[in-house]
């Protein structure tokens, strides 16, 4: 608690222009009870508005300072580090400090539109009361209200309407025990529980292998100094990381710390928190943005009150309001769902590692196929390197087999699976093996054409084709969700000649059934998956073996692990290698080496088959032989060539806007401003302004988008002209009716 005279208050408007600090004077009465990072209620250009408060002075600004007006909420947010971590997130992503703190806290926890469930429940009255007279008077004059008195003694703080039904009776007798002074009813919070309906084995620590005891070894002597340090865990898919960090975890939980766990899917958090319910029981909570909203609130409310000590959960739960994190791990660090899409544009790995310089803490970096970022900062000694290069009890890693789909084409094969995969799937389903085959594309088919006229069946507000979804009869797009029915004939030529090229996860699942009638066949990609719970149900079966083939998209691709699969298909390489993106290669090694470590995980060897019409790229062979280093090396040579990251710092700006011509316009002027600070400052690379040039997307949501690049050597320069462009354009009347985002080392250009 500050006395301190004056407030510095951060009013709750996204504006750039009120983007900084407002001084109020504390009032008498709140002195003493206002905190940093407590929302309040100020007045505010002739109205009143919430606001943060991020910390206290004694002399303001100006001279004309008015009140704090009351706060809301009995306490802090947001503690001084997280508030500490937003004021860098404003600077490291250029975003408003109200866009950092929002993103720190759950919606319910701001909004208020998420109060805890209380209910009525029932306890013995305090008072001493000889039970056993009243009992025994109670079961002569009225036995009914003897049962409910002996329930009562027995049960731990029923519900009236739960101990009136355990001994068959109404409300009503609980009620007449309340009258005569016997029972007492009380209002009691009842946690949403996300787990309530799951059964968690419990599980004791493994036996570490020689790789992992080293690994443990060397984090647990980094947890004890508090001195905060990042550890990349490489290891091969199937050695161990999990078993790593669950030990790992349990010595920072015994030096009084609290660790956060990060995964990157949705669809790995049910088997992520299998593992961490297993061993640590209660003192796991679960943040992710499937839970439901009372869910959700009272599992932050849990950890921002001490109640638990380990967090698992997605993106976000980076910033759970924990008081002493000793540990942050991040799963499959190289996933690019790290990186938020909307303001504040910020990467999960970055945040965590800006976190535990705060407070000494110890980051865990986990993959198979690190980026390429995180690996070249091992490489030169930023990040401790380790190593697991083994599978745990010692299975070797699947062998891989490449199809060129040319030569299926030329040899008069024209099915998506070819002739290798058929053979292969034959021979596992008939050993009652499991099967995942992967697509990173859903839908039945990926565009519908008229073959009378050419036209395309395209979303009236994207520049985007719109995917054919035939169980639903509906053509829809994958961006901003428009769908329409699908047409029987050409809307524009009136043609029958309407046809469908290109093929989904749906197309896949229908061929699977239709090549194997008595296989059971299941899909998983977002269609399937929307509900809640949906994830978990999917992979429970699988896990059963109620489903003997498995087909999805990423969401199957990494971190889930099945013994009984044997068999991994990769129907089509190359969706993301031909994606006009500099990332495409190491998107394509990094899904391909994830989703082939699925197979063989169990005592029986693993296979895989891709097929590719790419069969002589690196990422595939690469991929095919199990050789990350190998890949790294061969992609770094093509990124310093092209001084793209991790050689740079890249900055992408997107203008955007309804009309056309003035998006245009403004991107060029935006363009020029670059130019011309540019030209004053050394930034170290041969062309720091790529464009501006229409975005891959050049039309999303009825809005037009157009792109600059400006990179340069790594630091805070390339940040600066940008942040300052960006101010002057804002003042130019051009940009009155247009947007400007802009993203900090973005992990895609699309």
């Amino acid at each position: 608690m500050s006395n301190q005279p004056y407030a510095e208050v951060i009013i709750n408007v996204t504006a750039r222009r009120l983007d900084r600090v407002f001084h109020y004077r504390v009032p008498e009465e709140l002195s003493g009870k206002l905190t940093a990072g407590m929302r309040v209620i100020v007045p505010f250009a002739g109205r009143t508005v919430e606001g943060y408060v991020l910390g206290f002075c004694e002399t303001p600004e100006v001279q004309d300072v008015k009140d704090v007006l009351d706060i809301v909420g009995e306490t802090p947010l947001l503690g001084p580090e997280l508030l500490t971590l937003a004021g860098w997130m404003c600077e490291r992503y250029m975003c408003s400090m109200v866009d950092a703190i929002h993103c720190m806290m759950p919606a319910e926890a701001r909004k208020l539109k998420v109060r805890p469930r209380l209910m009525q429940t029932v306890e013995l009255a305090s008072e001493g009361h000889e039970w056993d007279r009243i009992f025994q008077e109670l079961q002569s004059k009225a036995p009914k209200q003897a049962a409910v008195l002996a329930a009562a003694r027995r049960m731990d703080s029923p519900g009236v309407t739960e101990l009136a039904r355990s001994v068959g009776t109404n409300t009503a007798v609980v009620r007449q025990l309340v009258k005569k002074g016997f029972l007492v009813i009380k209002q009691t919070e009842v946690r949403r529980d996300p787990c309530r309906l799951s059964e968690f084995t419990p599980t004791r620590p493994l036996p570490p292998t020689e790789e992992q005891l080293r690994a443990l070894n060397r984090i647990a002597a980094a947890v004890d100094s508090r001195q905060q340090q990042t550890f990349l865990l490489h290891g091969v898919t199937g050695s161990g990381k999990t078993e790593v960090y669950l030990q790992a975890i349990n010595h920072c939980l015994g030096k009084g710390r609290q660790a956060i766990v990060l995964v990157p899917e949705i669809s790995l958090t049910p088997q992520m928190i299998e593992h961490f319910k297993g061993r640590f029981d209660d003192r796991v909570a679960v943040l992710h943005s499937r839970l439901a909203a009372g869910e959700r609130y009272d599992e932050w409310r849990r950890v921002k009150d001490g109640r638990v000590s380990i967090v698992v959960g997605a993106r976000s739960a980076v910033f759970a309001p924990f008081a002493d994190p000793g540990l942050i791990i991040i799963d499959e660090e190289h996933e690019t769902s790290y990186k938020q899409e909307e303001s504040p544009k910020y990467h999960a790995r970055e945040v965590a590692i800006a976190r535990a310089r705060l407070r000494g803490s110890v980051v865990i970096l986990g993959s198979a196929t690190p980026s390429l970022e995180t690996y070249s900062r091992a490489m030169a000694g930023k990040y401790a390197l380790i190593t697991l290069g083994k599978r745990v009890m010692g299975q070797p890693l699947p062998e891989v087999s490449v199809i060129d789909l040319r030569e299926e084409m030329r040899s008069g094969h024209r099915s998506i699976f070819s002739r290798l995969l058929i053979e292969k799937l034959t021979g596992a389903l008939d050993r009652r093996e499991q099967v995942i085959l992967f697509l990173n594309r859903r839908g039945y088919a990926t565009f519908v054409v008229c073959r009378e006229c050419g036209a395309v069946m395209k979303c009236p507000t994207c520049s985007i084709s719109l995917t054919l979804h035939a169980g639903e009869g509906v053509l829809r797009c994958h961006y901003c969700g428009y769908s329409r029915r699908a047409p029987e004939t050409c809307p524009q030529c009136g043609s029958r000649s309407i046809r469908h090229f290109g093929a989904g996860t749906q197309k896949v699942e229908e061929e699977a059934a239709s090549w194997f009638p008595d296989a059971r066949v299941a899909r998983m990609d977002m269609d399937t998956t929307s509900g809640k719970g949906a994830h978990e149900k999917i992979l429970n079966r699988f896990r059963k073996g109620e489903i003997d083939i498995l087909v999805g998209t990423q969401m199957i691709a990494k971190g889930l692990d099945f013994p009984g699969v044997t068999l991994v298909g990769v129907v089509a390489a190359d969706t993301a290698l031909n994606l006009p993106d500099f990332r495409s290669a190491e998107r394509t090694f990094q899904l391909l080496t994830q989703v082939a470590g699925r197979a063989g995980r169990g005592t029986a060897p693993g296979e895989v088959v891709i097929q590719t019409y790419n069969p002589e790229h690196y990422s595939i062979l690469n991929a095919r032989a199990h050789d990350y280093r190998e890949f790294f090396d061969e992609e770094m040579k093509i990124r310093k060539a092209l001084e793209y990251p991790p050689y740079c710092s890249l900055v992408r700006i997107l203008i955007y806007g309804t009309e056309e011509n003035r998006v245009i316009r403004g991107a060029e002027i935006l363009a020029g401003m670059l130019q011309r600070s540019v030209s004053q400052h050394a930034l170290g690379v041969n062309q720091p302004v790529l464009g501006p040039a229409p975005a891959p997307v050049n039309r999303l949501r009825k809005r037009y988008r157009w792109q600059i690049c400006i990179k340069g050597k790594p630091g805070t320069l390339v940040r600066r002209l940008v942040r300052e462009a960006a101010v002057k354009a804002e003042e130019d009347s051009c940009f009155r009716d247009l947007g400007i985002s802009m993203d900090v080392d973005p992990l895609g250009l699309m």
